[in-house]
């Protein structure tokens, strides 16, 4: 192992908006301690350590936001990428609790996962001058946005090289910039799948089992299956959405699907699948990337999803839809093996794609950060 002298702490603030944030912290976790575990790295979320009250009401409106007025959501969304992150103010009401936390932690080193605990480290470092603190921002969607640039952030992991190219183009230094992808467990690491005689098909609704397409077309799909499933195999993962798991297994049980509640090996799950139809946030998307497995997104309504479906186009990685109906027609088409060359296309370019970033780097970026400084 890769020791550094005296034990070093490394504060990981992140954020509940979805669960890429706290994945990508986890994982960024994984590989400090595979290098080095004598390294104290301790995770936490950001407001929980400034303003814990005002925690689940903000989750709660960004979940309503997002699913129910994603037009006004996108409005802001989008100022905010064009918008100097230096005249952005809302960090200020978890200043200065915040620092005080900071300092009790007295980190050698913080990282970010999400935008605002991204702007109160830079505004902790521009207080206290006299002890800045070496910073990390990790950027967990395929955006260019400038809510995640901060004057003395020190290093930036980005999603893609045209990612680092696009914030160059705004006048950034590109030695800042590492392109890891989003960071996501090296559990979901595979390389070469072993296929079977069926096409295996894995849906996913994220933790909390929120699908874009409702339980009709799961009803549709099971029956279908009848005439097909000794050529399509299909497992619905239902997260922690417990009426959804009894509706599909005790109420109206399906009969050709295999239906998960909560589960806890995610990365075997998709090891064994030829492809996943899920939803288009960044890690979900490097978890699938990693593990190589084209995905099925439906074309998203919400800023930085949008981006992100908009990389699965243009890297040829992944199918998008529009309707229920459009996604019914693919089924067909993947049972009739109509879709055969373009599975084999995906194949191709996740593989090639994943030549161009380097999560196995990850660490070794940290730590030269950390003996730098």
């Amino acid at each position: 192992m890769n020791k550094i002298e005296n034990k070093k702490t490394i504060l990981i603030l992140t954020a509940q908006f979805g669960a890429g944030h706290i994945s990508a912290a986890k994982a960024i976790k994984e590989y400090i301690l595979q290098k080095d575990d004598s390294i104290n790295v301790v995770i936490e979320n950001f407001i929980s350590a400034s303003v814990p009250r005002i925690n689940k009401p903000m989750v709660k409106m960004y979940e309503r936001n997002t699913k129910y007025v994603p037009g006004l959501y996108n409005y802001y969304y989008y100022i905010k990428k064009s918008f100097d992150s230096k005249f952005d103010i809302s960090y200020k009401i978890y200043m200065p609790k915040l620092a005080e936390y900071i300092k009790s932690i007295d980190p050698d080193l913080i990282i970010s996962t999400f935008p605002c605990a991204a702007a109160c480290i830079n505004d902790f470092n521009i207080k206290n001058p006299h002890k800045k603190i070496p910073s990390i921002t990790v950027i967990t969607d395929v955006v260019d946005s400038l809510e995640w640039i901060f004057k003395t952030t020190d290093m930036y992991f980005v999603p893609s090289h045209e990612i680092k190219n696009r914030y160059v183009q705004k006048g950034m230094a590109p030695e800042i910039f590492r392109v890891t992808g989003v960071p996501v467990s090296s559990k979901f690491i595979c390389d070469k799948k072993i296929k079977s005689d069926k096409l295996k098909l894995l849906l996913i609704g994220g933790g909390r089992g929120l699908f874009d397409f409702d339980e009709s077309f799961m009803h549709w799909l099971d029956e279908y299956l009848y005439e097909y499933k000794n050529v399509l195999d299909v497992t619905i993962v239902t997260g922690s959405n417990k009426k959804l798991y009894e509706n599909l297994t005790i109420k109206k049980p399906l009969e050709n699907i295999d239906v998960k509640g909560f589960v806890t090996n995610m990365s075997d799950l998709l090891k064994n699948y030829d492809l996943m139809l899920t939803k288009s946030g960044g890690a979900t998307l490097f978890e699938a990337i990693s593990s190589n497995t084209p995905i099925i997104v439906k074309n998203p309504k919400v800023g930085q999803e949008i981006e992100n479906a908009k990389f699965i186009r243009d890297k040829g990685i992944g199918i998008l839809y529009d309707t229920d109906e459009d996604l019914k027609e693919l089924i067909k088409d993947l049972v009739n093996k109509k879709l055969d060359s373009r599975l084999i296309f995906m194949d191709k370019n996740i593989s090639e794609f994943k030549k161009t970033i380097h999560p196995d780097k990850i660490a070794d970026y940290i730590f030269q950060l950390l003996e730098n400084n």
